[in-house]
């Protein structure tokens, strides 16, 4: 039976869907472009990128890590506009009216200290003539009891601020796992292709040989065409690598924000990895703890009960000192009367028909966020627990991997003296050679699965940070 071969070396991140849809867009920049594409931009080949400088050129350009900053400076400005219902407020005002109307040419004349005696005429007092009046006042209100809501405000949007920075902290963890995964998938693709080569090189020259001994009828030709069709299998595998290469670094380069068909090299080693023995409940523990995303919405929903409290709030009254300092005159000179007026202000409403209807809305919209608390508590829960028994089943199977790796080898090197001394055909030795490559891109995929599946772990207990990347960096650097 034929062995298709082929590399899936699965990238997987709970709760997101963006990194798929970058692998697939590095797929078509890459088959858009013949293998030949470094050659052809025509760029020197730079210094090899390491890990660290990767991850960290990630981090400078992830694109949603700065939208969450945006928006955690969105949440401070929101405070300060809260913050501001504690001060007073100033306005300066200016105008300039005319007009004949009775009282108000009366009062315009004793602000502006121009009232005399003859104003008292009855003419005057009821058909007086047209009247222009200059005004400057500066008015202030400043609140005394606003019913509980400056106080309710600046509560919730502090909590608001603390949400955003979580969930600025749990996006950047997002970064981190991104670069761990398109790190550990290019150079796996790098190692398993360094194999692939290897064994289409010998193969090559094998089936040369071949050719020659079927000609001269020392082999069978039955054995000379199965032998191709298995040739033609790691070709085939082969050209794909070189595609799937190609599309590993472009997704390299689209996560550092850089043109995506730079040519890079890259430096890591898949040396042997340490387990990690810690039980489920430890990770389902951390994460209840430290997950910024769920800290973020246990935050989101205090915040919504200080809202609750301050629409309720709103039936109370409300308690407002204000002054008025003014300047009427008949000029531009302003040089008339001066006044001034201070006083308080109560008010409430006696009847607010939106009330109970703002009132309802903002428990619903509490009820709705303890709701998603629920589901997300559930989530990480299934998520947490999927990825461990990954994690468990990834390092069961990992010295079944190896000890076949090991035998795949052995069958490898004890087959071709035979071929060569005419004990096995020339099928013999490639469908060996075809199998071994099978178990080579098993033990690659099985190998970044070990090390993806326990930064996936970090990553969905909250715990992925730049301290675990140094310890990811240290094992890719070690050989």
């Amino acid at each position: 039976m034929k062995i298709k071969l082929r590399l899936q070396l699965k990238l997987k991140i709970k709760g997101t869907n963006f990194l798929p849809k970058l692998i697939a867009i590095a797929l078509i920049f890459s088959s858009a472009f013949s293998q030949d594409l470094y050659a052809e931009t025509g760029q020197p080949v730079r210094e090899p990128l390491t890990f660290k400088n990767f991850y960290r050129k990630v981090l400078a350009y992830y694109p949603k890590l700065k939208q969450q900053n945006a928006n955690v400076n969105l949440a401070i400005a929101n405070k300060l506009t809260a913050v501001s219902g504690y001060l007073p407020r100033l306005q300066g005002v200016t105008s300039l009216t005319n007009g004949n109307d009775p009282v108000y040419v009366f009062g315009s004349l004793l602000r502006e200290n121009r009232f005399t005696a003859d104003n008292f005429a009855l003419s005057s007092l009821n058909t007086p003539d047209p009247h222009t009046t200059y005004n400057a006042s500066i008015l202030g209100q400043f609140p005394i009891f606003d019913a509980f809501q400056t106080i309710n405000r600046v509560r919730s949007a502090k909590l608001k601020v603390d949400s955003a920075r979580d969930e600025e902290s749990f996006t950047k963890m997002e970064a981190l796992l991104v670069s761990v995964e398109a790190y550990l998938r290019a150079i796996a693709i790098d190692k398993l292709l360094a194999n692939v080569e290897e064994v289409s090189q010998a193969s090559e020259g094998d089936i040369k040989q071949a050719q020659d001994l079927k000609t001269k009828g020392l082999i069978l030709g039955a054995d000379f065409y199965a032998a191709k069709v298995m040739y033609g299998n790691i070709n085939q595998l082969k050209n794909q690598l070189i595609q799937e290469k190609q599309a590993a670094h472009i997704l390299l380069n689209i996560l550092m924000g850089e043109e995506p068909l730079n040519p890079i090299t890259i430096q890591g080693s898949l040396a042997e990895d340490v387990k990690d023995t810690q039980e489920l409940k430890n990770w389902l523990e951390a994460a209840y703890k430290s997950r910024p995303d769920f800290a973020a919405l246990g935050k989101t929903i205090k915040a919504q009960e200080f809202e609750v409290s301050r629409e309720k709030a709103t039936i109370l009254p409300r308690v407002d000192s204000f002054g008025e300092a003014r300047q009427d005159a008949n000029s531009f000179r302003f040089d008339g009367g001066e006044s001034y007026i201070v006083g308080l202000k109560a008010q409430m409403d006696l009847f607010d028909p939106a009330y109970s209807s703002r009132v309802k809305a903002s428990k619903e919209t509490l009820k709705k966020l303890q709701y998603d608390n629920v589901i997300l508590k559930d989530r990480i829960t299934k998520d947490l627990t999927d990825e461990y028994a990954h994690y468990e089943a990834s390092w069961d199977n990992f010295p079944v991997i190896s000890a076949m790796l090991d035998d795949a080898k052995q069958a490898m090197e004890l087959t071709l003296p035979l071929y060569h001394e005419g004990r096995k055909s020339i099928a013999d030795l490639l469908q060996i050679r075809d199998s071994y490559l099978n178990v080579v891109r098993q033990y690659y995929t099985l190998t970044i699965d070990t090390r993806t599946s326990w930064t996936r772990l970090l990553y969905l207990s909250g715990q992925l940070d730049e301290t675990k990347l140094a310890e990811i960096e240290k094992r890719l650097t070690n050989e």
